[in-house]
């Protein structure tokens, strides 16, 4: 990768980052105490720790999730860290200001059951918010109709781990949205954002190729845009 292209990918992923770093610092906080935020699926790095102190305030009181335990105990910027599935988390219930879900819905193949849990453990006005693919893309598409062995073997080529089999159950923004109501959840925000060519950062060509295609397209309609950031509220 040479060094105009690994600028390009740094940017993209710091812009990724802060703005979901912003999503989280823009939501009411709870009076007179810290609020509490639980990473599902946090592996190695999760959310928290990634931003020149930003949620700082949050690190202390945090919990990490994962059924990973050697990703989970590498992990260093949560506050507490517990191996355990988000079908059945080891928490009281109404016991959690916000839950991040970040690259975990599109591997779960019961979204409705993990929604259910959430809406259990979380305050009543309590936030989950979830960072997945957004199966309208054109790539997503593409890989939910090929086999996870392809996954990896294309995933090695960009210095990635191997993936785990993904089902896409819950991934558009129609989809998210019909799951929200039916546990308990409304929609605070649903945006779409492009992604899908930092996938090619392995091959300079294809990396410009799809980005200059992604440019193309979100001139038509976000709605095929990679990434989807949703905000839900407990209700």
């Amino acid at each position: 990768m040479d060094k105009r292209l690994t600028a390009n990918v740094v940017k993209t992923r710091a812009a990724v980052l802060d703005h979901e770093y912003a999503l989280i610092e823009s939501l009411p906080k709870p009076a007179g105490r810290r609020p509490r935020l639980v990473d599902v699926g946090c592996g190695s790095l999760g959310l928290l720790g990634r931003s020149n102190g930003r949620l700082l305030n949050l690190e202390p009181d945090s919990l990490g999730i994962d059924i990973d335990l050697q990703s989970l105990a590498a992990n260093r910027n949560v506050g507490h860290r517990l191996c355990a599935s988000c079908y059945s988390l080891p928490l009281q219930d109404n016991s959690v200001d916000i839950i991040a879900c970040r690259w975990v819905f599109e591997h779960l193949e019961n979204p409705e059951k993990a929604m259910q849990e959430f809406s259990r453990v979380l305050r009543p006005g309590g936030f989950l918010y979830v960072k997945t693919p957004n199966l309208l893309n054109y790539a997503m598409m593409i890989s939910w109709l090929t086999p996870t062995v392809f996954h990896n073997v294309f995933r090695s080529k960009s210095g990635m781990r191997e993936n785990i089999p993904t089902f896409y159950r819950a991934n558009t923004g129609h989809t998210l949205s019909r799951l929200a109501a039916k546990t308990g959840f409304a929609v605070r925000r649903l945006e779409r954002w492009p992604y899908s060519f930092m996938y090619y950062a392995f091959n300079r060509e294809l990396f410009l190729v799809m980005r200059a295609l992604s440019r193309l397209v979100r001139q038509i309609t976000d709605r095929m845009e990679q990434m989807l950031f949703c905000v839900l509220q407990k209700v």
